[in-house]
């Protein structure tokens, strides 16, 4: 595991703790690692994208009795915010840690009020 994904899961973990959520599920590309965490109600992919060298997290509804997916949404999308953009190959290594705890900080503020309206979110 290396930095990044280590400081990914320990700054994600209250999404297993909190929320009910599966240990993550890591797949490493040539360019980026993800992180799915489920629940019952969705679906988490934390993306740590080397090449941008940032952190996306896209969000999806859960839906069971349907065949098909909802749509995945990126968390800014979702709380009609301004992404934060990174700044690149630019980009020093602190900064790119503190990408990905900061966006942490944005899901786990949003997170309950999110999961309240998914329905609604993700239809």
């Amino acid at each position: 595991m290396n930095l990044f994904s280590s400081i990914t899961e320990e700054s994600f973990d209250y999404l297993i703790r909190d929320y009910g959520f599966s240990e993550p599920v890591d797949t490493d590309g040539s360019w980026k690692t993800t992180f799915l965490y489920v629940n019952d109600q969705l679906e988490i992919e934390i993306e740590l994208n080397y090449r941008d060298m940032d952190t996306f997290i896209y969000m999806r509804r859960v839906d069971f009795d349907s065949e098909e997916q909802s749509p995945r949404m990126q968390l800014e999308e979702i709380l009609n915010v301004e992404p934060i953009k990174s700044n690149g190959d630019q980009t020093t290594i602190e900064q790119f840690e503190k990408g990905i705890t900061d966006k942490a900080k944005l899901l786990e503020n949003n997170l309950n009020k999110i999961m309240s309206k998914t329905e609604r979110i993700f239809s």
